[in-house]
């Protein structure tokens, strides 16, 4: 299989076509990475294994829920062609994710392709692939002419005069625990006021790598390194650690700064950037600038707590906490990208594609992806104007979802994204209400807001 990004010499990239078709009676996907859970941890290279494993388990979290899910009413037509391909540079927990909502989707099979290279999930993907129901190599294969591009993520913590400090100190100092996550904290924005003494609680509470977490994260954090001092960024480290290795904030205007040695990064620098502000709107306007797909704000103030879950431009809101997670909520860590949670998470993977250059379609097409759109039946020009809310309660935990409309023009030249185009050639709907959910689907952009009871809405 190839495993090299973008064009070579010898010409276009060629994906490698597995095969994926039902088979009754068979082991389900869940069940298979349920039972070969030890192994397939063990065959993620580099990263640390508590790493490996929270992100496995919390993929299966998420697989039980979509085991449940009702059948949306959609089928399969008996000539579906589908294609799913997969990123290798992406996460565990989403490399999962988009394999089994993919599987969910689908009754009749798809055709499995690989992109990317990333040393993390190589053998993983191999295992995985050993999965009964994906066939061998069938000879086909997809050849590409461009990059497929893929948006770097990370979450941004904002901590605001009125909050706990300690609380959200021994948070920060708790973000090197998570470092492959598209929800990895690498970006904190800090009140100018309660800056010092922020910076120095979270000093105080910053505790050596393990030599896992040193050896995964030597060569990126040297290369961020270079970068801060080039800068001359001031870096904040505590004072104890003598390793060369060790946690570390540096004061930069944005994440980006560390990244400029490579700007096809698509995982965060192990530095923590760290910037000031002095308003609630500098401090909307400096996230959404950086924005890495998702957000941590600490505050105690419910005003603050609502202009920044409406302003920020994230698709994930923690409030006075941090990775916090329900299934049933549609969470997003890229910009776009597919969600995983709820019903769209499977909803989407019938209606929605990784966009691959090719020489028939070597970018994508916004007149073909806004046609595509209007087949899907229930279209209406400037009737979706509204904002919509909807609240579930779980474990102490609101979650919020909004949905507001996006542009019809999103799925534009750049986009890693592209609709489906004759989607009614390929599924055949049950009732009308499906074709509501689809169109909602490609045409909303959604915000998931986590809200502790007791921590900012009181009970």
């Amino acid at each position: 299989m190839s495993a090299s990004v973008g064009t070579n010499n010898a010409g276009p990239l060629l994906l490698d076509c597995y095969c994926y078709s039902v088979q009754s009676g068979e082991e389900t996907f869940m069940s298979y990475v349920t039972k070969h859970k030890a192994d397939l941890i063990s065959a993620v290279q580099l990263l640390p294994t508590e790493e490996a494993t929270q992100e496995i388990e919390l993929a299966l979290c998420f697989m039980q829920h979509y085991m449940h899910l009702e059948d949306d009413g959609l089928l399969d037509q008996p000539n579906a062609q589908h294609r799913v391909l997969i990123d290798r540079r992406k996460s565990l927990f989403e490399i999962l994710l988009d394999l089994h909502s993919s599987m969910r989707a689908t009754c009749v099979g798809f055709k499995l392709f690989f992109y990317g290279e990333n040393p993390i999930t190589s053998e993983f993907i191999q295992l995985l692939l050993q999965y009964p129901l994906f066939s061998a190599l069938d000879g086909e294969q997809l050849s590409l002419t461009a990059e497929i591009p893929l948006h770097l993520a990370y979450c941004t913590m904002v901590v605001f005069d009125s909050c706990d400090l300690e609380s959200a100190s021994d948070r920060l100092a708790l973000a090197w625990n998570t470092n492959a996550a598209p929800w990895a904290i690498r970006n904190v924005l800090v009140q100018e006021n309660v800056k010092d003494e922020f910076v120095q609680l979270v000093k105080a509470k910053l505790k050596p790598f393990s030599d896992s977490q040193k050896q995964y994260l030597r060569a990126s954090f040297e290369q961020a390194l270079a970068a801060a001092k080039s800068y001359g960024a001031q870096l904040v480290q505590s004072d104890s650690d003598a390793n060369d290795v060790k946690p570390m904030l540096a004061f930069v205007p944005g994440v980006q700064y560390l990244l400029l040695n490579n700007p096809t990064a698509v995982q965060p620098s192990p530095i923590v950037a760290v910037d000031a502000f002095r308003t609630v709107k500098e401090a909307l306007t400096l996230a959404n600038s950086n924005n890495g797909g998702s957000v941590s704000l600490w505050t105690e103030e419910l005003s603050t707590t609502l202009e920044a879950a409406y302003g920020l431009r994230s698709q994930t809101l923690w409030v006075n906490s941090y990775a916090e997670f329900n299934p049933e909520s549609p969470y997003t860590f890229r910009a776009e990208d597919f969600c995983y949670g709820s019903e769209y998470a499977v909803c989407e993977k019938k209606v929605k594609t990784v966009f691959a250059p090719t020489v028939a379609t070597p970018t994508n097409d916004a007149e073909k992806n806004r046609t595509a759109i209007k087949s899907l039946g229930t279209y209406v020009a400037n009737k979706r104007s509204y904002r919509g809310s909807t609240l579930l309660a779980k474990s102490g935990i609101r979650y919020e979802t909004h949905c507001s409309p996006a542009e019809l023009e999103a799925y534009g030249e750049g986009h890693r994204l592209c609709v489906v185009e004759n989607f009614w050639d390929t599924f055949v709907s049950l009732n009308a209400s499906d074709r509501h959910l689809l169109l909602d689907t490609v045409h909303n952009q959604r915000k998931v807001v986590c809200i502790p009871y007791g921590v900012t809405l009181g009970n």
